[in-house]
């Protein structure tokens, strides 16, 4: 479960970035429905982000986006409605030590935790209410859809052949990183903006501790998704790049760095020489990703069939 904290503290705090509410019924889902507020809450700190970046999006595009995002709220409500029946419920003691894994894994303190929360609108109490709420969806799916999902010794150990052992030996960096990529024909002016914008990110996670929450919302990397998680090699590492990282002690943020690309930001985690880990210190880390990497499509499976016995109907004219 924890590797899916840092994910849940971005789903939770992005949300409330919608400045109105638009009254209305998006779908109904069995006897419950969906406001439209609710799906705007989803969609649109996405949408802002893809357009901030990318430029204004199609209407086409906007649609996707927003269908997508109403199917995930659906899904939401079915796993409530079975969590409800089966009276699963999230523990106050789940909550602590949820908030308490995010903090670790953030390398913060989880009063830091509330206040990132806080910061983007949403009060202590509510911020563990909803964190609740996805906890208890954690618990069903872990008891409905993991328990048919296995991982083998045998594929950890290929994992770890992968990851490890078919590494060059030498000095691996594992950071978060963030890619604000430059705008399509930049000007000097356009440059300066985004500069000054990676400067204020910057500093929003050293007040906060909240560089992966940040990565996520505004890196344009696949590994975005990942709280910007990558791993770089010392020796291939870019000589502007290089000269900022590198130095840096564990959970440091560099300066805003400029190459071709745009600009970044990182921040470092550690340093390691694959020739000197052994399956065992990293046994337990490759299993839990192994094992989320199967529980995806199970769950779709599993989602799937849940919906077929239940009524869903969508209400909002321009996603039928």
């Amino acid at each position: 479960m924890r590797s899916a904290l840092p994910l849940v503290l971005w789903l939770l705090v992005a949300g409330p970035a919608t400045a109105e509410r638009v009254d209305g019924v998006a779908a109904v889902v069995g006897d419950e429905v969906i406001l439209i507020s609710e799906l705007e809450r989803a969609s649109r700190p996405l949408i802002e982000r893809i357009a901030r970046e990318r430029g204004t999006l199609a209407p086409a595009q906007v649609k996707q986006l927003r269908k997508e995002a109403l199917e995930s709220l659906i899904n939401d409500r079915l796993i409530a409605a079975i969590a409800k029946r089966a009276n699963v419920v999230a523990t106050e003691e789940e909550i602590d030590t949820a908030i308490a894994g995010i903090a670790l894994e953030e390398g913060v303190t989880p009063e830091q935790i509330y206040q990132a929360a806080a910061a983007q609108g949403l009060a202590r109490e509510l911020y563990r209410k909803e964190l609740g709420s996805q906890i208890t969806r954690m618990k069903v799916i872990s008891g409905s859809v993991r328990s048919r999902v296995t991982v083998s010794e045998a594929e950890i150990a290929e994992l770890y052949l992968q990851r490890y052992a078919s590494l060059e030996p030498g000095t691996y960096i594992r950071a978060r990183h963030i890619l604000l990529p430059w705008p399509k024909a930049p000007t000097p002016e356009t440059r300066a903006e985004l500069l000054k914008f990676a400067h204020e990110l910057r500093e929003r996670a050293l007040e906060a501790g909240d560089f992966a929450n940040l990565a996520r919302r505004y890196s344009m990397l696949r590994s975005a998704a990942q709280g910007g998680f990558t791993v770089l090699r010392e020796s291939e590492v870019s000589p502007e790049i290089a000269a900022q990282v590198l130095p840096l002690e564990p959970g440091a943020i560099s300066e805003p760095i400029q190459t071709d690309h745009g600009v970044n930001l990182f921040q470092m985690i550690n340093s390691f020489d694959p020739s000197k880990v052994e399956l065992e210190e990293v046994h337990d880390v490759l299993y839990a990703e192994l094992l989320e990497r199967k529980t995806a499509p199970e769950f779709e499976r599993w989602i799937e069939s849940q919906r077929e016995q239940r009524y869903i109907g969508i209400v909002l004219p321009e996603l039928q």
